[in-house]
């Protein structure tokens, strides 16, 4: 089987989660089929397409075919990148090159992922040659270019019109979290696809440090961007009047337009450390060390990657009870809160400071249990079962295609 993968970005050019994600998926795949990748690079049009291997993907970067690169978005004004995402809605210059790599690779199904710098224009062109397409929901892009949360309503209903017609296009459509699938499918996209849940793999060893579960008073680790959306001045809110006896240290990796002002705040009290950003391997060493961590966004989080993260090391999560962040968080009764509220934080963090040691270590290994229904093994299965199903319905898809079911 030939698959060819579609990503806006692909390593090394990492945004955020979707890149790491996509390039899991790929290189899962190699074992089992012959995988291309197909993504945007940073070379002008008359570069042509530069292909390279990487881990034993074929990796072809199209000229990027518009103002500026979706890969160094810095100091462009807002008119710019307005201008930029309406080309996105159908960019023919960047179909062309698609369709022509289309015919050369001659792929048995097309897999797309984050569209920006390509347009879901590209589904037409699979569905003229026949192409049965899967697409995996990572964000709200399809809604609205600006994902995080929508601030234009108007370039919204823009992008949700031309995503609507585009996808009939799709044969299945997968869904990162069970609510990242049902916001796209509300709003009327992907009428004739199959619709399913395969939620992210998460790479690395299951494996809990050394822990001091009778230990007190608590350190607590948050982990992610320092935004107002991912509810980082709630979370210190929360801790800041709670006293030294029951928290100990606070861990704030990341880095954000709130960093400076949320360090000014917490000047005076050394219990916070704002780290800055960290490798991944600097964050996991600082979640094994912590006692639990709290994911406390106040945005709807297409998946929680750092959920998973956290529990491969045996640190306990609590997390607000938004976006896809349920379908990740083990015991999303005892272990959900309210977003955007200090208080339902700070019943939490009192609420575990009372839990005793061996409660404490029950609830760390159900948590290295749960991390193990996201492994890559795991996403292998599931997507190679996806691709049988897709491949059979081949002929109903086409004709659903040209007929525009």
């Amino acid at each position: 089987m030939r698959i060819l993968i579609v990503n806006s970005l692909y390593t090394p050019y990492i945004i955020g989660g979707a890149e790491i994600s996509t390039q899991i998926l790929a290189e899962s795949l190699v074992s089992a089929a012959e995988v291309h990748v197909l993504t945007v690079g940073g070379q002008k049009r008359s570069a042509g397409v530069y292909t390279e291997v990487i881990n034993g993907v074929t990796v072809h970067r199209l000229p990027y075919n518009n103002l500026y690169w979706i890969g160094e978005p810095q100091g462009r004004g807002t008119l710019m990148k307005a201008a930029r995402r309406m080309i996105d809605l159908y960019n023919p210059v960047q179909i062309k090159t698609f369709r022509s790599l289309l015919s050369a690779i001659k792929p048995d199904l097309v897999h797309t992922q984050n569209l920006s710098g390509l347009g879901s224009g590209i589904w037409s062109a699979c569905a003229e040659q026949g192409l049965p397409v899967a697409h995996t929901l990572r964000d709200y892009s399809l809604l609205s270019p600006v994902s995080s949360p929508i601030k234009n309503q108007a370039l919204a209903r823009v992008y949700h019109s031309t995503s609507l017609g585009y996808s009939k296009r799709v044969s299945a459509v997968v869904g990162i979290s069970s609510h990242i699938l049902k916001r796209h499918t509300d709003a009327g996209l992907f009428p004739n696809a199959a619709k399913l849940v395969i939620p992210n793999a998460v790479d690395g060893a299951i494996e809990s440090g050394a822990k001091d579960f009778q230990r007190e008073p608590l350190r607590i680790g948050y982990f992610g961007r320092i935004e107002a959306e991912k509810g980082v001045r709630e979370f210190i809110d929360a801790i800041r009047f709670l006293p030294r006896k029951m928290v100990e240290q606070v861990m704030i990796c990341g880095d954000g337009g709130l960093k400076q002002q949320l360090q000014e705040l917490c000047s005076s009290d050394d219990r916070f450390v704002f780290t800055g950003k960290v490798t991944p391997e600097e964050a996991r060493s600082h979640m094994g060390r912590v006692d639990v961590t709290f994911v406390p966004s106040i945005w709807e989080e297409p998946f929680g990657r750092v959920i998973i993260e956290s529990y491969q090391v045996g640190t306990p999560v609590y997390a607000s009870a938004v976006g896809g962040i349920p379908d990740a968080v083990w015991n999303p009764g005892e272990f959900l809160f309210a977003p955007g509220s200090a208080e339902a934080i700070q019943a939490k963090i009192i609420a575990f400071h009372a839990l005793r040691g061996d409660e404490r270590r029950r609830i760390g290994e159900q948590c290295l249990k749960h991390c193990r229904n996201f492994t890559t093994q795991s996403l292998l299965d599931k997507h190679l079962n996806l691709y049988e199903q897709i491949q059979y319905g081949q002929h109903e898809y086409a004709l659903a295609g040209v007929n525009g079911r």
